[in-house]
């Protein structure tokens, strides 16, 4: 890997280290996109899901006690009965297509909560459909988050919970993926290599990110989900087309 791309690769997770501790999402939804364009999106997947799972491991373990767990059980249930469908897809399907498909279904859930649909009320069906579809997308792109987001902000979840739930789903939804990376020979010397040298930018998005929690809540946080969601949306289709 050469000195070029170890910095995009760097910058990418420094940016999305910060973005995952104050939204507590958005770490691959951002550094996949960027990444790619420095490594071959296989090497891009198993950094992002390394270093995704340190973030997400020491978050649920923090905000525990904010968590769902209802929410947890059903969807990491359907994530994992997901996660195989996820590494074919992954195998099979061409890089184009993936962001693309990715890129269109994320803006379709955006501008559905901008609507402020509200499925507060919702039964189990969607918390087992939204996690079978964050597992597929789990080890074919790296971005298992726009289905769980899209689950939890249309039942209204407050910014503690939400976050906290998103963590231990994605921590323990890691541990899956990276099992099967390791199976499928995807997690190599290169991409080892990318990842410890990856740390040190991961460790100051953390430090930058912590402090700047606490100013976001209420309509704030939501306005802050909703454009995250829209610009990694917008990000997966203008890679797709380039």
């Amino acid at each position: 890997m050469t000195t070029a791309q170890l910095i995009i690769v760097s910058v990418a997770i420094f940016v999305a280290a910060v973005v995952q501790v104050v939204a507590g999402f958005g770490f691959s939804l951002l550094c996949m996109p960027i990444m790619t364009l420095a490594v071959p999106v296989e090497q891009a997947v198993v950094v992002s899901t390394l270093l995704a799972f340190s973030t997400t491991s020491w978050q649920s373990w923090f905000l525990r006690h904010d968590a769902q767990r209802a929410l947890v059980r059903r969807t990491v249930i359907a994530a994992y009965v997901g996660m195989p469908l996820g590494l074919v897809v992954l195998n099979v399907v061409p890089d184009r297509w993936l962001r693309l498909m990715l890129g269109v279904a994320v803006l379709l859930a955006t501008w559905l909560l901008l609507r402020r649909l509200s499925l507060a009320h919702a039964g189990p069906s969607l918390d087992y459909s939204m996690g079978f579809l964050s597992g597929v997308l789990n080890t074919s792109m790296s971005t298992n988050g726009p289905p769980l987001v899209f689950d939890l902000q249309a039942r209204h979840l407050p910014p503690a919970q939400f976050r906290a739930t998103l963590a231990i789903v994605f921590a323990i939804s890691s541990v899956g993926s990276l099992s099967l990376f390791v199976a499928d020979g995807k997690v190599t010397h290169d991409g080892l290599i990318a990842s410890l040298i990856a740390v040190p930018a991961w460790g100051a998005g953390q430090l930058v990110g912590w402090p700047l929690r606490k100013h976001l809540h209420g309509e704030r946080f939501r306005y802050l989900v909703l454009a995250l969601l829209a610009l990694a949306g917008t990000l997966a289709i203008v890679f797709a087309l380039v």
